[in-house]
């Protein structure tokens, strides 16, 4: 569209979008070494979702000095808004993982049917965010057209995070029943469990935030107005920052330290109260 025009909200910092492009370039690079260093494939939604913030900050800077072209900066919406629901499906199959080494009889439901549901309900919010985002970004001068992008979006909102609160309290109740069950024999996976909690309250804080910031946004006028949607403190505060904290965090107690090499092994327990494996010898990688 000729009049297309990015950043009517308010005049974007250049110095943020360049800091944050450093950033999460830094930890798709770190995150790509350690999962083919480790052969932990089971990572890649994580480095996806890193590396989508990285091309979306890029973009981001790249429309700072060229406002008028149009694909870039719907790409950047996109990348930047879709990004953390793959994240959330790494945690998932991370999580995931941890239950079903662990074995039937913790978990309120299945280890085997974790990942499978909630990487699906995870799906469902990426596709809702991303098309949502394109059609809202799109440079539609038609509010109607604009009011369904946000709606859509929205509804991806809500389905990660109502996905992602399920998810906790079931991972709160796999924690709470191992604890008094296996003690020790289950201390190696303390360090992941801790991980999550920590990352999954960066993310709900994010998910919050956005879901708050386009739930706001006034359809009264033209360019739209929302204090959220009209400021970029929040931007980077509320979304940028929680969810670079949350990836280097997986940098630092890097996954593969904690799980089993094969999703096959299992933890067992034996009369004297050692702990054994059903399958094979539990071997952690010091990554």
């Amino acid at each position: 569209m000729a009049n297309f025009t990015a950043f009517k909200e308010y005049e974007p910092s250049q110095v943020a979008a360049i800091i944050f492009i450093f950033v999460f370039l830094v930890e798709f690079v770190a995150h790509s070494w350690q999962s083919i260093r480790a052969k932990a494939w089971y990572m890649w939604p994580l480095v996806l979702s890193t590396l989508l913030e990285f091309i979306g900050y890029a973009l981001r800077e790249y429309c700072i000095h060229n406002r008028h072209v149009m694909t870039p900066y719907i790409l950047s919406q996109v990348f930047i808004v879709m990004s953390p629901a793959f994240f959330a499906a790494s945690i998932y199959m991370l999580v995931g993982r941890a239950m079903l080494y662990v074995g039937h009889g913790y978990s309120i439901i299945r280890p085997s049917w974790i990942t499978p549901i909630f990487v699906s309900l995870d799906v469902v919010a990426i596709c809702s965010q991303g098309g949502g985002s394109g059609i809202m970004f799109g440079g539609s001068s038609t509010l109607d057209r604009i009011k369904l992008g946000r709606n859509i979006l929205i509804v991806g909102l809500f389905i990660q995070l109502i996905a992602f609160v399920a998810f906790l309290f079931l991972t709160i109740s796999f924690d709470i029943k191992t604890r008094r069950a296996l003690g020790q024999h289950v201390a190696s996976l303390r360090p992941l469990l801790n991980v999550f909690y920590f990352s999954g309250a960066l993310i709900l804080l994010r998910s919050v935030y956005r879901a708050i910031e386009f739930m706001t946004i006034d359809f009264g006028s033209y360019p739209l107005t929302g204090y959220f949607y009209n400021v970029e403190w929040s931007y980077y505060v509320l979304d940028a920052i929680p969810i670079a904290i949350a990836v280097l965090a997986y940098n630092i107690w890097f996954p593969a330290k904690y799980l089993p090499k094969s999703k096959e092994e299992r933890l067992g327990i034996k009369e004297d109260g050692a702990t054994m494996l059903n399958n094979s010898s539990l071997e952690l990688r010091q990554v």
